[in-house]
């Protein structure tokens, strides 16, 4: 019931945020214009490169968390408050260090790195300050927001971070439009709303904890057990951040930051997809780890196929219209055939190889929660030299496009030979069971669906308004279908009609 409640919540704290931060996109674009768009997705990157820095940290207090939930011992207790302060002290180092870097490398940051065109140089030499202090206290929200998951308190945490989402995006609108549509003032705001965060989630972890005052210290001995697992952790999100951020990284020194924001714009609705992982990661990584805890595995492999048919409902449905239908969502949002031109094609191959992606990723799940990454980790490795210099070769000879290719082509070949083994290794036999009952048929369904839409040749000769329309009926129409399919979204679909039936009764 919780593991149900917790997913639910997630995925509509993580669906209200996506929509929310693509509602207003054109409106950052009408108002801040596509250069000074460029910048916001420049802070977008650097955030994602300070997850670099978390070194498995977040992760695994989540973990210890989890763990000390089922524990009444009071030696635990002791344990994880040493682990906890020691975790605070490493975390607020990171900050300063890295905050007070890149408010020194400001200069050489807006003048030398990035390609700026039109914006004043002292402005975005500003703003970049601004980031600077800003990623810092964002990287330390992360730790107490891993704690919080990590206790399955995922309802309390997504209320908050809607109301989160409505500040960071509907309130810097407010701002844009009544005072200045100064690129300075919305990072001024964005830095104000940042330290809310920090403190709301400080404040909230403290409760669900309960161990006592914050204190700064460091101890070795209390870190020392946990080194392994989050070394683990951290040397393959070093791989994966460096990954999934290296276009990003050098398309913002190759592209001019016009068209990085063009660029920026496929990130976000690519990077949705992603976004989707996120609540059902959320939700599962903690029961599984403690069904395996209570040496519960039949019930921790029902849990993975359960979720993996539930991720891939929404996954294929959402990836299956905006990959055919590029060129009119782009359009329909955001009004600018230029954008829509440039981007249709780059985004295609892009949400392909995140929904590939989205799918292949449970094979992590189920390591994680085993705690062996050994696997994980040795894969990276061979993964991040043959990646690391085609992503930089695709970037500095065809651009976006060519990154686009090389990442999906990258995420088609793990799902293909990594997911077997993995599977082979932490759940013998499960594999083809999984393909056949939990992937395929739903794979099917959403390939069925567009090969129709296809043959109708539907017309998009209308308004944005409509266009929009059309492309949410299909995507709703596709999204039934193959929650039907599913065998875990039929019974969704029956406890809903029973549940409505009842209601009406009463």
């Amino acid at each position: 019931m919780i593991l149900r409640k917790n997913i639910i919540a997630n995925y509509a704290g993580k669906l209200y945020t996506i929509l929310i931060g693509i509602v207003v996109l054109p409106f950052y674009l009408e108002l801040l214009g596509a250069e000074a768009y460029g910048l916001v997705g420049f802070f977008v990157l650097m955030q994602s490169w300070m997850a670099l820095l978390d070194i498995g940290m977040s992760p695994t207090l989540s973990r210890e968390v989890a763990k000390l939930k089922g524990s009444n011992n009071i030696k635990d207790r002791e344990s994880f408050k040493s682990l906890l302060h020691s975790l605070e002290f490493i975390f607020i180092g990171i900050s300063l260090v890295v905050s007070l870097g890149i408010v020194l490398f400001n200069d050489w940051l807006s003048s030398t790195w990035l390609n700026v065109e039109t914006l004043d140089l002292a402005t975005v030499s500003y703003c970049i300050v601004l980031m600077g202090i800003m990623v810092g206290i964002r990287f330390l929200s992360t730790l107490y927001k891993s704690g919080i998951v990590g206790a399955e308190e995922q309802v309390w945490l997504n209320v908050v971070n809607v109301l989160i989402a409505t500040l960071k995006f509907v309130g810097v609108l407010c701002i844009l439009y009544f005072i200045s549509n100064d690129v300075q003032y919305f990072f001024e705001y964005q830095i104000i709303v940042a330290f809310l965060e920090f403190f709301i989630f400080f404040i909230k972890f403290y409760k669900i904890v309960k161990i006592g005052k914050f204190k700064l210290y460091f101890s070795y001995n209390a870190i020392k057990p946990i080194i392994p697992f989050a070394g683990g952790i951290a040397f393959t999100t070093a791989i994966w951040i460096i990954m999934t951020q290296l276009d990003k990284t050098l398309l913002s020194h190759y592209l001019p930051l016009k068209e990085y924001g063009y660029f920026v714009i496929v990130a976000v609705v690519a990077n949705a997809i992603m976004q989707l992982v996120d609540p059902v990661s959320q939700a599962i990584l903690p029961r599984m780890t403690n069904l395996l805890a209570k040496k519960q595995d039949a019930e921790m492999i029902r849990v993975y196929k359960k979720s993996t048919q539930l991720m891939a409902v929404f996954i294929f449905s959402v990836v299956g219209i905006v990959g055919i239908f590029s060129y009119e969502l782009l359009y329909s949002w955001t009004g600018d055939k230029e954008v829509s031109i440039w981007s249709q094609d780059i985004l295609f191959w892009y949400v392909l190889g995140n929904g590939i992606t989205a799918i292949s990723a449970f094979q992590y799940y189920l390591q994680f929660a085993y705690g062996e990454l050994k696997m994980h980790v040795q894969y990276n490795i061979l993964l991040a030299v043959i990646s690391i210099p085609l992503i930089s070769w695709a970037a500095y000879t065809y651009g976006a496009i060519g990154v686009a290719l090389v990442w999906f082509s990258l995420s088609l070949v793990s799902f293909l030979f990594w997911v077997p083994l993995v599977h082979h290794k932490f759940a013998p036999g499960m594999h083809k069971d999984w393909i056949l009952k939990d992937i395929l048929p739903i794979f099917l369904s959403t390939l069925l669906f567009l090969t129709v839409v296809h043959y109708i040749d539907l017309d998009f000769n209308h308004s944005r308004i409509i266009i929009f329309s059309i492309l949410c009926l299909l995507g709703v129409l596709l999204l039934i279908m193959n929650a039907c399919v599913s065998s875990e979204g039929r019974k969704l679909i029956l406890t809903f009609l029973a549940s409505y039936r009842k209601d009406k009764k009463k």
